[in-house]
């Protein structure tokens, strides 16, 4: 019941799929007991890209096959990578901006669209697109699960960089959310060097995320988090293009 109640959690904290949590009975430690399953419902997402890219691949009309892609990109995007992606862009406009940590700490609350966030969103979009027509579709399903669990990765190693915010409430984390690599083991029997790659992007990126981040602002924050997931997630298809 506990697995339940705390995989629903963890659903309901990185996506958009509406969970009833008024049946559990949560206490303050639940929601630090999540990032382990984060891998788990990059399943889910991966499933909805790797369902898109297969069936475009057998539409034999251009457009039918483009319209397919956007559609499961687009579908993908509202239900999970959008919370993700906001983040993203909070990363490229505070990052980037040439001021002090308190500063863009108060760039990336405000939430507000800037220049830099225009700019590498777009090409974000353009570049995973290309990778999403390019990869093997299954590399979807890796990209998925391996960027969520950078994100429990990143929680490990990091501190927050403030004391508020959806970000905060992960910390101080357990140590047993390391387990959510667990959960990683069946795409193995997938593809072996695919998962060796993957694995090693996810504790890179995260290694270097909260390097750069603690520069920036002192730690990481939600935004910063989720941002990390979608960076993992482009980084592995990218290492998919290369080596499958």
């Amino acid at each position: 019941m506990a697995f339940v109640k705390e995989f629903m959690l963890a659903l309901s904290f990185i996506s958009r799929i509406p969970v009833n949590m008024k049946e559990y009975q949560l206490d303050a430690g639940d929601i630090r007991k999540i990032p382990k399953y984060f891998s788990i419902v990059g399943y889910l997402i991966g499933s909805i890209y790797l369902a898109g890219a297969m069936l475009s691949n057998l539409i034999p009309n251009v457009g039918g096959s483009l319209i397919v892609k956007v559609i499961s990109i687009a579908v993908g995007f509202y239900l999970f990578d959008l919370f993700h992606f906001d983040g993203l862009l909070d990363m490229f406009d505070g990052f980037f901006n040439q001021s002090n940590a308190e500063r863009r700490l108060e760039i990336m609350s405000k939430g507000n669209v800037g220049p830099f966030a225009v700019f590498y969103g777009t090409l974000y979009v353009i570049v995973f697109y290309h990778l999403f027509s390019l990869v093997p579709p299954y590399a979807l399903l890796f990209s998925s699960v391996f960027g969520r669990l950078t994100m429990t990765l990143l929680i490990l190693f990091s501190k927050p960089a403030k004391n508020k915010g959806l970000g905060a409430l992960l910390y101080p984390t357990s140590k047993w959310n390391l387990i959510g690599i667990i959960f990683t083991f069946p795409l193995i029997f997938l593809n072996y060097l695919g998962y060796v790659l993957s694995l090693l992007i996810a504790i890179s990126v995260a290694i270097v995320v909260n390097s750069i981040s603690e520069r920036k602002i002192g730690g990481v924050t939600g935004d910063v988090i989720g941002g990390t997931c979608l960076i993992a997630q482009l980084f592995v298809l990218l290492a998919f293009s290369i080596f499958d």
